[in-house]
């Protein structure tokens, strides 16, 4: 697929500009929430609706105990959202910016970053949820909850990189976009999101160990749920991450400079 280019390598490049990418993320946030009242609050509003409702309705279906249930699927689907909107959105990363694109040269990963770090703005107003359900709901808190800090950077890092593999092709072939949205959808289903792994029998148990979005959330939903995440989790999250880098700096050094042709 092409040498790595070391000697301009544009992950480098766009880590230390965070000037292209922090400062655009806050601006397009201002910008989707203009002149509205409660901003990116409405965004937590309805995810706290849709999680109460849901929240009630599926610990009934599973006859489980909503200070069981409640916090194991909002903290799941709060961020399930984060990593299933950013790869969704990630499609359009490049085409979104097309005018910007054509205007100015600036590294290509700088416009999927700020993609990243609106997803993350976003996610801090809907963790407002998460703190309310666990607070009045769920176990209460423990200093355990801090290792999901690591767990949330070491995620973010690896969905980034993912972002990355996916808007170069989709750039190219258009047609990839409703496949990416369905992959996505599915995801969700096959997720321990709502449904707890302990459900699943022995022999459909390999949906959860050799799934990497479950150890995505795991790492994070574990320790705010007052446990620690099983090495196994980090082993996965670790590779996942690795494997999507490579492949960004791979596809980065084959196609950036057709990127803006492709548009």
């Amino acid at each position: 697929m092409g040498r790595i280019d070391f000697r301009r390598n544009e992950l480098w490049d766009t880590a230390k500009a965070p000037h292209l990418w922090g400062l655009l993320a806050w601006y397009d946030i201002k910008q989707r929430y203009r002149r509205s009242v409660l901003g990116p609050f409405w965004v937590t509003l309805s995810t706290g609706i849709l999680i109460a409702t849901l929240g009630a309705v599926w610990s009934l279906i599973f006859n489980m105990k909503i200070t069981e249930y409640l916090p194991f699927y909002a903290v799941g689907q709060v961020f399930w959202s984060y990593y299933s909107t950013q790869i969704n959105e990630s499609c359009t990363g490049f085409t979104l910016f097309e005018g910007l694109m054509k205007q100015t040269r600036l590294p290509m990963p700088s416009y999927i970053l700020r993609l990243v770090v609106r997803n993350l703005i976003i996610l801090a107003h809907n963790f407002v949820v998460i703190v309310v359900v666990i607070s009045f709901v769920g176990p209460g808190w423990s200093w355990t909850a801090l290792v999901a800090i690591p767990g949330l950077l070491l995620a973010t890092l690896a969905i980034y990189f993912a972002s990355l593999c996916v808007a170069i092709p989709c750039t190219r072939f258009r047609d990839l976009q409703p496949v990416v949205q369905n992959l996505t959808m599915i995801g969700f289903y096959v997720t321990p999101i709502l449904w707890q792994p302990k459900t699943l029998g022995e022999r459909f148990r390999w949906l959860v160990d050799f799934n990497p979005a479950t150890h995505l959330i795991s790492i994070v939903r574990d320790p705010l749920l007052g446990t620690l995440p099983a090495w196994q989790s980090w082993v996965w999250v670790l590779g996942t991450t690795a494997f999507f880098a490579i492949l960004a700096s791979l596809l980065l050094s084959r196609y950036r400079h057709r990127i803006a042709y492709w548009l």
